[in-house]
């Protein structure tokens, strides 16, 4: 089977499962250009130490947020960025900042490298160039715990393979015994030189994720996009939890806006959440800045107002027209035409009231019912998906207090 077709089936196979692929998404590309754009800006001012603006974006289910998420991730790898596919469940809840690292950490892609970015990239980093003299630099003045100054030096300075591995681990959220790095710091002769007192692990996540971002800049990338999608899940969980979640929603604008952060965040959601559980219904906006559950007194440079603004104000995806369906419609047919080597009729397209995502799945099986019964004039009905909306109980979702060292 030639490489073009292979390609072209294994897009049919995603588009047919609903599930987003690259090859697929490449193919189709997006009807938003402003977003592409708007995004692209924010990839140029990163590259060059500046901050960018985090975007979330907002539209109906099935509308295609997570093919333009998929897309601009295909655009920030182009740009030479790491990034990291994160979909908001009770096993990622976005309220647990070390979950979201160490799901961040497994997910984090490097451009033209397999695996786990930083582990990919690694080989990349030289302890004497200048990336690192500067990683040092920044690691002085960044406001982070000893520790991973420590790390750092412990790194430049050994050449044991397997302990540099254990120190990207701890920064991927997997800690390093502490023992074990009093004793390397003894054996340099620099343990008075750090104080390794501090929080518990699991509530360190958020330096690790700084940390990280400068180590894969360090090893050649301008930085990592992270891309959160389907927020909207947060409606089921408990209003602790969602409340945890608009603070770390705040964290990741504040770290966005720091100048020469390397990270790029962008959320996701369906539009209605807003409506439904922050300023309607669940009125978690009113019940947050009235301090209930004390999550204000927790928090007193209140992130978590400054998150709950920011989803209030999503960059709208418009449904499809007609007409652009009609052009994705023709890029799929030609994609098919491609993976199986025939010819395919013209297909009616329906009202603009119902999704692309179940056009795109009804375009495919009536195109692999005309390829397996030419002469039949197959009928295929679409209807709607109820989801579960029970409540998700906090005793469900992970706590990251296993975290050792």
């Amino acid at each position: 089977m030639e490489h073009r077709v292979m390609i072209a089936r294994s897009a049919i196979e995603a588009l047919r499962s609903g599930v987003p692929s690259k090859h697929a998404v490449e193919r189709l590309g997006i009807t938003r250009s402003d977003v592409a754009e708007l995004f692209e800006r924010s990839l140029d001012l990163v590259a060059d130490g500046q901050c960018a603006e985090p975007m979330v974006i907002d539209a109906n289910f099935g509308a295609g947020k997570s093919h333009l998420l998929n897309y601009l991730q295909i655009l920030a790898e182009k740009k030479n960025f790491a990034t990291s596919y994160l979909t908001v469940s009770p096993e990622i809840p976005l309220g647990n900042p070390h979950v979201v690292l160490k799901a961040l950490a497994e997910n984090a892609r490097a451009p033209g490298r397999t695996g786990k970015a930083l582990r990919a990239m690694s080989p990349d980093l030289r302890t004497s160039g200048s990336a690192f003299a500067d990683l040092r630099l920044w690691a002085r003045d960044a406001n982070i715990y000893d520790r991973f100054r420590a790390l750092l030096h412990v790194f430049e300075e050994t050449h044991d393979d397997e302990l540099r591995m254990q120190i990207l681990g701890d920064f991927e959220g997997k800690p390093l015994i502490l023992t074990v790095l009093r004793q390397k710091l003894r054996e340099m002769g620099q343990l008075a030189g750090y104080d390794l007192r501090g929080p518990r692990n699991f509530l360190l996540a958020h330096d690790r994720i700084r940390v990280m971002a400068q180590l894969l800049h360090a090893c050649g990338c301008n930085g990592i996009v992270v891309l959160f999608d389907e927020l909207e899940r947060l409606a089921q969980f408990s209003r602790k939890q969602r409340f945890a979640a608009y603070d770390e929603v705040g964290w990741w604008i504040d770290i966005a806006a720091q100048s020469g952060s390397r990270i790029i965040p962008v959320f996701t959601l369906t539009r209605g959440f807003v409506e439904e559980t922050i300023t309607g219904g669940a009125s978690d906006e009113l019940r947050y800045f009235s301090g209930t559950l004390g999550i204000l007194d927790a928090e007193p440079d209140n992130r978590g107002q400054r998150g709950i603004e920011f989803l209030k104000q999503p960059i709208h995806l418009s449904e499809p027209t007609t007409e652009e369906k009609e052009q994705v419609k023709y890029r799929i047919k030609a994609i098919y035409e491609e993976a199986y080597g025939l010819s395919l009729p013209d297909l009616k397209t329906l009202a603009a009231s119902t999704t692309m995502r179940s056009d795109i799945r009804r375009w495919v099986t009536l195109w692999d019912m005309h390829r397996y019964y030419p002469q039949h004039d197959p009928d295929v009905d679409v209807g709607n998906i109820e989801f579960d909306t029970t409540e998700i109980s906090d005793e469900d979702l992970p706590s990251g207090e296993e975290a050792g060292g």
